[in-house]
């Protein structure tokens, strides 16, 4: 795995350079290397690797077939499991629709889902929501998430005490501050778009009031206030704050 970051190096200067297939191989080859859940570079398969390749598939017709190719085989193993690895199964459905939301299918992961066995879907339905909402299912999709309520509640509690550790006078401190309420808008515009779309919206008026007071730390609730206020705020913070680190 040492020759991870160089491959990925290798292969953006093949891509930027115009040599699609070679950039395509490396690809191919990062997607697979970096499939195993304990390695260190796990992490850069569904972020560095995929969004790489998904570039590469706007400009370059064979790089999009692959992708396509890839997702069919993961899809097909998943389904052929014998249900006996639920932690292995999520992961693989989970790269299956992060796929899926490169090429902008949700249509596939919403079908995929509806074959897993119950035991399995029920592990993947938090990755599984937004093609559920996407496709139109909100029926579908609030019988994963039946208390709204109380997954907010906790999430919120999750953040509080994660922002109660850092040291929010330090640049880290701050960009951790930021990424973590970028995770936690993200989930809550999920329930809202979930509520409204399931046909509660008194109970989307109730959550989007508390989605703040919900936080106890001051400096985590102006951020939100400031995202319910400005979408894209947190995100732009985020940018500015690592730019300013280069300098």
């Amino acid at each position: 795995m040492d020759n991870v970051h160089d491959i990925l190096d290798r292969a953006f200067n093949a891509h930027s350079a115009g040599q699609f297939d070679a950039a395509l191989q490396d690809y191919t080859w990062l997607f697979d290397a970096t499939s195993e859940r304990d390695s260190d570079v796990a992490p850069l398969r569904l972020s560095y690797v995929l969004n790489a390749w998904a570039k590469l598939a706007e400009e370059y017709l064979p790089a999009r077939q692959a992708l396509v190719a890839l997702r069919e085989r993961d899809s097909e193993r998943l389904l052929a499991g014998d249900g006996s690895d639920i932690e292995g199964d999520s992961v693989l459905f989970n790269d299956v629709r992060a796929i899926n939301d490169k090429l902008g299918d949700a249509q596939h992961t919403y079908q995929l889902f509806q074959r897993l066995p119950a035991s399995l879907a029920r592990e993947c339905a938090n990755s599984a929501l937004p093609s559920m909402m996407a496709c139109g299912d909100f029926t579908l999709a609030h019988t994963y998430l039946p208390h709204p309520d109380a997954h907010l509640g906790d999430y919120a509690a999750e953040v509080s005490a994660h922002v109660a550790t850092l040291d929010l006078l330090s640049d880290a401190g701050m960009s951790e501050l930021l990424a973590t309420v970028y995770n936690y808008m993200t989930e809550v515009r999920l329930i809202l778009e979930l509520l409204e779309g399931y046909g509660d919206h008194a109970a989307a008026t109730r959550l989007r009031q508390q989605a703040a007071a919900l936080v106890t730390s001051a400096e985590a609730r102006a951020c939100i206030d400031a995202e319910f206020a400005h979408p894209g705020t947190t995100l732009d913070a985020m940018v500015e704050l690592q730019n300013a680190a280069l300098i």
